[in-house]
């Protein structure tokens, strides 16, 4: 079988299990397969496969057609221009988080703490964006924090772990300088109707009760404690949830400083 009837066939396969991106996820899964760029395929799309890149191709496809994502699949996933390494014990990055980054840009805090860091695209990409910045990152999964201390290591961004739930493990984060939480929490409902790509991810990154919002209010009152006036809060949560946590912000001591689509900022007030 040539790599253009791989694709054609693929893609048939793909788009019949319903996902939008068939063209692409069939591309990306033989790019990955050939060790090659994807322009390769085009340029070669008469090249015959061999058995051994047939069946390892036809494996993953399999796995993709029963909507496990790609990043899973092929076991990385790109955020703000790098490459992290995933797998199922962490929450894929979104590209809507990239956000953030650049919030953090403006802001050029000169402590970050990231609060529930997953992979630790945020932690990192932060680090290396703004390299002054004295960056820690927590998150109650000792193996989530083993995939970002790994990701830390291979992307050369020096930072403070932590094993903590939110920011209970962290004594104080005071400073003379402005200080930065970041957190993209679980604030999914159990409710909503989600893809059914979210099944293979962990439940403990994506769903919260309350709505969606308990650790961001939970999240809320330790800040409060933590931050000193005019510090900033930010928070990545689903537009319908902006105006009751904006609420509760407000109610404890926090003033609205900025939204973009899914990312909220409060300072602490005087």
């Amino acid at each position: 079988m040539t790599i253009n009837a791989w694709l054609k066939a693929a893609q048939k396969d793909l788009s019949t299990a319903n996902i939008d991106s068939a063209q692409l996820d069939a591309q990306l899964l033989l790019s990955a397969t050939l060790y090659k760029p994807r322009e390769y395929l085009l340029a070669h799309s008469d090249q015959q496969l061999l058995d051994n890149e047939l069946s390892q191709a036809n494996k993953w496809l399999k796995r993709r057609i029963k909507r496990e994502p790609i990043a899973y699949i092929l076991g990385h996933k790109e955020f703000y221009g790098r490459d992290f390494i995933v797998s199922p014990n962490v929450l894929i990055p979104r590209p809507e988080s990239e956000s953030i980054i650049e919030i953090l840009k403006e802001l050029k805090p000169e402590t970050i703490v990231d609060i529930g860091t997953g992979s630790g695209s945020l932690a990192i990409s932060a680090k290396l964006e703004l390299p002054d910045s004295r960056v820690i990152a927590t998150d109650i999964s000792e193996d989530a924090l083993q995939m970002a201390r790994q990701n830390a290591n291979s992307l050369n961004a020096e930072i403070t772990f932590v094993v903590s739930d939110l920011l209970s493990g962290i004594k104080t984060i005071t400073s003379d300088t402005p200080v930065a939480i970041v957190a993209n929490l679980p604030y999914v409902d159990k409710t909503w109707e989600a893809s059914p790509e979210t099944k293979f991810e962990p439940n403990l990154a994506l769903f919260a009760d309350d709505g969606g919002l308990k650790l961001i209010k939970k999240l809320i009152l330790q800040a409060k404690k933590k931050l000193r006036p005019k510090d900033h809060l930010i928070l990545e949560a689903d537009k319908r949830q902006h105006k009751q946590v904006t609420e509760y912000a407000k109610k404890h001591g926090f003033k609205f400083a900025q939204m973009d689509e899914l990312i909220v900022r409060y300072t602490l007030r005087a």
